[in-house]
């Protein structure tokens, strides 16, 4: 008796933000071009802070007042705390356009997606509202959760967001998992998650290093899920 082989499941596809899909991942001269003062004092101010904020553990006015503070800026208004909030934003939601064009094929193909970002709660609000994000089934945005990667916990919310949309049980191997860090790509992979280190967009890298959409499309090839 022959027996059917079974098509193996198409898989949910899960994207870091920045450095897969933003264009780059230094928005520190823009800020720069705001507040004045000293660009590395500003520049360890806005990188130090980050993992706090990103994480939930302070909020959007902490963070900011204590990037402006480190530029010789002190009591901002309302105003100018929301102005460098969309600074950042605005930096970040420029997306690449190789990027982009892999996003576009992969909503276009029927490919379930998600995000799953290290960022801060206004962020996510903001992404949320960009145009390209309709592509999307939902973000996990790590400020929200208190938690981030490569916590194991992050990505176990994620397998659970995505078992609850399925009614059933999320399959950590199918799940495609991209992100510019390999500490990120480490700890899913511990979970059984398809993790792919993505080289970081807007970064110079040695000769025969391909673009990430590149790397994401062969793994998405393997799969048999051929984009055109």
């Amino acid at each position: 008796m022959s027996r059917k082989r079974r098509t193996p499941p198409r898989p949910t596809v899960v994207l870091d933000f920045g450095g897969v899909l933003s264009a780059g991942h230094d928005p520190v001269p823009d800020l720069h071009a705001l507040l004045g003062g000293d660009a590395e004092t500003l520049r360890r101010a806005v990188w130090e802070g980050r993992p706090a904020y990103d994480e939930g553990r302070i909020g959007r006015d902490e963070y900011w007042r204590g990037v402006a503070s480190a530029a010789g800026l002190e009591d901002l208004s309302e105003e100018e705390i929301a102005e460098l909030q969309e600074v950042d934003d605005r930096y970040f939601l420029r997306l690449d356009p190789l990027s982009r064009a892999l996003l576009h094929d992969m909503a276009r193909s029927g490919l379930r997606l998600a995000l799953l970002s290290n960022a801060s709660a206004a962020f996510g609000e903001s992404v949320r509202r960009a145009d390209w994000f309709e592509a999307m089934s939902f973000a996990i945005i790590s400020a929200e959760e208190r938690v981030a990667k490569p916590e194991p916990a992050i990505y176990r919310i994620l397998l659970d967001v995505l078992a609850h949309e399925s009614g059933g049980v999320a399959v950590p191997g199918s799940v495609l998992f991209f992100d510019d860090r390999q500490d990120n790509v480490d700890a899913a992979r511990a979970l059984g998650i398809d993790a792919h280190l993505w080289p970081r967009n807007g970064e110079a890298h040695p000769d025969g290093v391909r673009h990430g959409s590149e790397i994401a499309r062969e793994v998405l090839a393997g799969r048999g899920i051929v984009l055109d």
